[in-house]
């Protein structure tokens, strides 16, 4: 389902932007042929007009509800390390290719997060990417914070778009990863990593409290017709040192 719902994203970005010089690309091309021979000419043509509607319906209306997590660099834990075939690496820009192929990142998505200056960090099993997740220095990808963007202090960083591969599901391979990436982290002098979860998402919420992550808020963002609301509260009882995290999120709502 996932596979699809990506390959559906690609083709509207194909049929959007086809006639733009910089999408000329060669293996672009082949991505989008063999999307017409899955889905026929007629059927891309239809996906291609259902996504542009949902693009337009999202631009009226949109809902999203996150929990906002935390945790000290020293605190991040996984229950088991990350098993002897698989090798977690710091990654660039030569490797975003692999990451659209394997549905972990979309190509685009993936450039605009290293143009920010976010770090990607990739497991490997042998040249098979398994999974993938983002770190946010100075600033944060909020969707209801002006702009777009959250800064953050200097000792903080954000966990984003953490993404295992459908095969590998199941292994710890996130936290596993969390939990090396943590202790880079903290050899580097961060103290604080926040990360935020879908509120639908259960078995992800899940996993971030198993590996440390507190709970600190709930943010409810809603837009309707180009006009946004957003609302931040505690989530449960939160601890004194997430006190300052807390209300920084809650500027956002003012």
């Amino acid at each position: 389902m996932q596979s699809r719902v990506r390959e559906e994203q690609s083709l509207l970005a194909y049929v959007w932007f086809l006639e733009r010089p910089q999408h000329k690309n060669g293996c672009k091309m082949d991505r989008l042929r063999r999307l017409i021979l899955r889905h026929g000419l007629t059927g891309c043509l239809t996906l291609a007009a259902s996504l542009i509607g949902r693009y337009l319906f999202r631009l009226l209306y949109q809902h999203e509800r996150h929990v906002w997590y935390a945790a000290a660099t020293s605190a991040i834990r996984a229950e088991r390390p990350l098993s002897s075939e698989l090798d977690l690496q710091p990654a660039g820009p030569e490797h975003l290719d692999v990451l659209s192929q394997l549905n972990l990142c979309g190509r685009s998505a993936a450039a605009r997060f290293l143009e920010a200056g976010a770090d990607l960090w990739i497991v490997w099993e042998g040249e098979r990417a398994a999974f993938c997740c983002w770190i946010f220095r100075g600033r944060m990808p909020v969707i209801a914070a002006r702009g777009g963007w959250k800064g953050l202090p200097p000792d903080t960083v954000c966990l984003e778009a953490s993404v295992t591969g459908e095969n590998y599901r199941g292994r710890g391979i996130a936290p596993a990863a969390w939990s090396l990436i943590a202790q880079s982290l903290k050899a580097e002098g961060v103290r604080t990593i926040m990360t935020k979860v879908e509120v639908d998402n259960v078995p992800s919420r899940r996993a971030v409290l198993k590996a440390g992550f507190r709970e600190v808020a709930l943010m409810d963002y809603l837009q309707v017709g180009g006009v946004p609301r957003v609302r931040v509260t505690a989530w449960g009882e939160v601890c004194e040192q997430d006190r300052d995290l807390l209300s920084d999120l809650q500027k956002i709502a003012v």
